[in-house]
């Protein structure tokens, strides 16, 4: 070893020792970075205990809440929607009462007559002539449909009349009838003309069968002449 390697040869021995110890130094903590380290581990495993506690009384507070009770579900039922109209109609009336021909009135076989109603208008609209009385089922007794004739304002009373002639045939008969508008939309309610058929107000007459032998009417004989009477004898006079 020359003289060279003896003065290096301390020095990188003074080196490595110097860099063991820092190295020493650096792995091992000072007392006072200990004693932090030592209190936060006491905190953290303070923590820990604190919230464990917590926890378990949580646990115990849930325990006394009773858990809720399921309530049978309630069953779906269908229940129909009622539309109500509100507020007074335009086209609306009432039937007041029969004019004429009341209900069972008895007519003749053929005959013909005037069905007469009394009507009242509870719409808001006027009738006018376009307002028609109309057949609607039953026996239509030849009646055709009327127009109400004149103007009907809200709240006025009108009556109503069609002509019709009695079927042919004895019986009951019933024909309904019915207020139209001037768009051809039914309104109020439906009335009836109802009839009993008799027998014809005119019986026909009875055809005579022609007799087979026409007997002749006896002439009687003039009476016989009465002969006159007798012409009596005086008594003759008794002599005494």
């Amino acid at each position: 070893m020359n003289h060279l390697s003896k003065k290096v040869l301390p020095s990188v021995i003074l080196l490595l020792a110097i860099l063991i110890s820092a190295c020493s130094f650096s792995t091992s903590s000072p007392p006072g970075r200990n004693a932090a380290y030592a209190y936060a581990a006491q905190t953290t495993v303070s923590q820990e205990v604190s919230q464990d506690v917590t926890n378990q009384q949580l646990a115990t507070d849930q325990s006394a809440i009773p858990s809720p009770t399921n309530s049978p579900t309630a069953t779906a039922t269908s229940t129909p929607v009622t539309t109500t109209l509100t507020g007074p109609l335009c086209d609306n009336s009432i039937y007041l009462s029969d004019v004429t021909i009341p209900d069972y009135t008895t007519v003749a076989a053929g005959q013909t007559f005037v069905k007469t109603w009394m009507f009242q208008n509870t719409g808001t609209c006027t009738w006018d002539t376009n307002y028609t009385l109309t057949y609607v089922s039953g026996s239509q007794m030849g009646g055709t449909n009327t127009s109400v004739g004149s103007s009907v304002a809200p709240g006025q009373q009108a009556e109503l009349s069609v002509t019709l002639t009695a079927p042919t045939t004895a019986g009951q008969y019933t024909g309904y009838w019915r207020l139209f508008n001037d768009t051809g939309q039914t309104f109020g309610g439906q009335v009836d003309v109802l009839i009993n058929v008799g027998e014809s107000a005119v019986a026909p007459l009875a055809t005579l069968a022609p007799t087979s032998t026409l007997a002749l009417i006896a002439t009687l004989a003039p009476t016989a002449t009465l002969a006159p009477t007798a012409t009596l004898a005086p008594t003759a006079t008794l002599k005494p």
